[in-house]
């Protein structure tokens, strides 16, 4: 099993698609995870119920489902605008819009807005896993598949388990932290502009290539 995720992980250094796709959705997963830790926090700790919005378990109730809607959606957009535009593209909005939701719909602190939060959010995670999995799926060879995508998900589910680390450790009880909210918004556009601009200094090195061996 080590030997196996060890060797998945060689393999993905040596394809820079691949390793900054997963570098980005890494990144992600944890910026992911603490949003969800303070979530958590909130509905348990710092809301009470406000008519239709409820706090404790009924209100992460209607947050997983908001969730799920998310899910949905970008299970049935992601195909069609990753086709047209590119996954990297893609991808890279998707951070671009957590970094935004974070911002202007978690920064309120109120369940009015967290509700469409975790809709968005549920929106991204799946719109990035789409993503990363396409691309895992078309660079890696045959041989290596199984490997990586073990390395894949160890690297998925270690990273939102660091992330309820850290977490625990810098959120208040009530979850309510502007300076950890500020760090998750910071760290979803800073991850969406170096995968960005990554996937382009390849694009143009990929062209270059085929022009130099077209023009030979």
């Amino acid at each position: 099993m080590l030997r196996g995720l060890v060797a998945g992980a060689r393999h993905v250094t040596e394809l820079r698609d691949t390793a900054s796709a997963l570098a980005a959705i890494g990144a992600h997963r944890f910026f992911y995870g603490i949003s969800f830790i303070s979530t958590l926090l909130l509905y348990r700790n710092y809301f009470t119920d406000d008519g239709f919005f409820r706090a404790g378990l009924a209100g992460l109730g209607q947050v997983f489902a908001a969730s799920g809607v998310g899910v949905l959606l970008a299970a049935a957009l992601t195909p069609p605008v990753a086709g047209r535009i590119g996954k990297p593209a893609w991808f890279t909005l998707s951070l671009a819009l957590a970094a935004i939701t974070e911002v202007a719909l978690g920064a309120p602190y109120t369940m009015q807005t967290l509700l469409p939060a975790a809709l968005v959010l549920g929106f991204v995670a799946q719109a990035a896993k789409i993503c990363v999995d396409t691309i895992v799926q078309e660079t890696v060879e045959d041989d290596y598949r199984g490997r990586v995508f073990s390395f894949y998900d160890t690297l998925f589910n270690l990273t939102f388990v660091a992330a309820a680390v850290v977490g625990a450790l810098v959120l208040p009880p009530s979850g309510r932290s502007y300076p950890v909210l500020a760090l998750i918004a910071a760290g979803y556009a800073v991850t969406a502009l170096l995968y960005g601009t990554r996937c382009r200094r390849l694009r143009r090195r990929a062209a270059a290539v085929v022009a130099r061996a077209t023009a030979a």
